[in-house]
């Protein structure tokens, strides 16, 4: 912590310490995590930081945003940013395995965080319609699937950002279906290597209403032929 945030306080030095070791010890019972030891903090909570910090620099500042994570886990990649700024933000976890909502209720007790709120629940199965500024996710499913699930859950003029992989202009074209239907504009934005992994960022900007039909069931959405 003190190499890559040296300005950083005891205060929150103590929290994603306390973080980390919550994840260590409930992930030996449950299986919440494949990340352990060295690289569950690199990984899991210094590059998280990391790529959030790019986020406010060349995409949006997320200060006082409602901040939608889909499928979380354990918190990443949003949990640790939001520690690391001291609450800065409003934050909404959906995860679907209720062993991991424990486990985040967990955090926020022993961490005493405020401004989040953890529901189990799968994303297309929500109707907090126009609630959030921005929507993240990693890990979790396929880019054309994400659009479809969360596009509703944003705000008109919401920031949507998904961590991707090498492989992101496959999921780029394998979405066009939605993207053109929806009338969205794509970015790319490469980070730098912070580790050894390269970490892609998909983003859009919501310009219009989410139209009658959208999202569709997810044995639908999974579909490789979507019409």
């Amino acid at each position: 912590l003190n190499e890559y945030f040296p300005n950083l306080t005891n205060e929150i030095k103590e929290k994603l310490n306390l973080y980390y070791e919550l994840i260590e010890t409930e992930n030996s019972k449950y299986n919440l995590t494949g990340f352990y030891d060295e690289k569950l903090f690199k990984y899991g909570i210094i590059e998280n930081i990391l790529i959030f910090q790019e986020i406010e620099k060349k995409i949006i500042n997320l200060e006082k945003l409602n901040i939608l994570d889909i499928g979380a886990g354990v918190g990443f990649p949003t949990l640790p940013f939001l520690i690391f700024k001291n609450e800065g933000f409003n934050l909404t976890i959906y995860e679907a395995q209720k062993k991991r909502c424990s486990f985040l209720q967990l955090v926020i007790a022993k961490l005493n965080i405020k401004n989040i709120n953890i529901v189990n629940i799968r994303c297309e199965n929500s109707t907090d319609y126009s609630k959030f500024d921005f929507i993240t996710a990693r890990a979790v499913s396929e880019f054309k699937n994400l659009v479809e699930i969360s596009h509703k859950l944003g705000k008109m003029n919401s920031y949507f950002c998904f961590l991707k992989s090498k492989k992101y202009n496959l999921e780029i074209d394998n979405a066009k279906w939605i993207t053109q239907k929806l009338m969205l504009n794509v970015n790319v934005l490469k980070l730098n290597i912070f580790f050894d992994i390269e970490n892609i960022l998909l983003y859009f900007r919501k310009n219009k209403l989410t139209p009658e039909g959208i999202p569709r069931e997810w044995k639908t959405i999974i579909k490789n032929n979507l019409e």
